[in-house]
């Protein structure tokens, strides 16, 4: 607290100057304290990916080299509904050519991320399976004590100009207490 309250002292010195204790006490829920700047340890991270995942940024590349050392594990995940209702409407030799090619593109994408998060000293696992790309990665995250969650702002839909995020990653983040990284 001791380093926000310097802060708030320096930044309304000659704007609020009496009025400073009480905007410290209406505040004081959103400042955090010196035990709270303490960052978790982070053994284990997984990225989500698929076809609407953008690039990783670089600057994301370089927030996770500060986990040198930690698992990550990419994982891609084919929305099992949308395979079932092409296999409905196609016919199975269509669905089969359908998660054919969706495989051979997730290989071809874990292939374009896995040697970048190498060289920050990561070491990866490769995940790809049939699912639901929500209630999977909850699940993932939940069941397997992950310590942090990487994933496209567009993971699961493309987003607009209205929908910043996607509404799968909304989903995914509503329902983990776990840290998220958005991006």
């Amino acid at each position: 607290m001791d380093i926000f309250s310097k802060l708030i002292q320096r930044k309304f010195q000659n704007i609020a100057a009496d009025r400073y204790e009480e905007i410290t006490r209406r505040y004081r829920e959103f400042l955090l304290l010196p035990e709270e700047f303490v960052l978790p340890e982070v053994r284990s991270i997984l990225i989500p990916i698929d076809r609407f995942s953008s690039e990783i940024p670089e600057e994301l590349y370089d927030t996770l080299s500060a986990y040198s050392g930690a698992s990550v594990t990419l994982v891609y995940i084919s929305e099992k509904r949308t395979l079932a209702l092409i296999e409905q409407t196609l016919g199975r030799k269509e669905a089969e050519k359908l998660r054919s090619a969706k495989m051979e593109f997730a290989r071809a994408l874990v292939l374009k991320i896995a040697p970048r998060l190498e060289e920050l000293g990561l070491r990866i696992e490769r995940r790809q399976f049939i699912g639901s790309k929500s209630d999977d990665v909850i699940r993932l995250m939940e069941n397997e004590n992950f310590d942090l969650l990487v994933v496209s702002r567009s993971y699961g839909s493309e987003v607009t100009k209205t929908s910043p995020v996607s509404p799968v990653v909304l989903k995914i983040v509503q329902h983990l207490e776990s840290p998220v990284i958005i991006y």
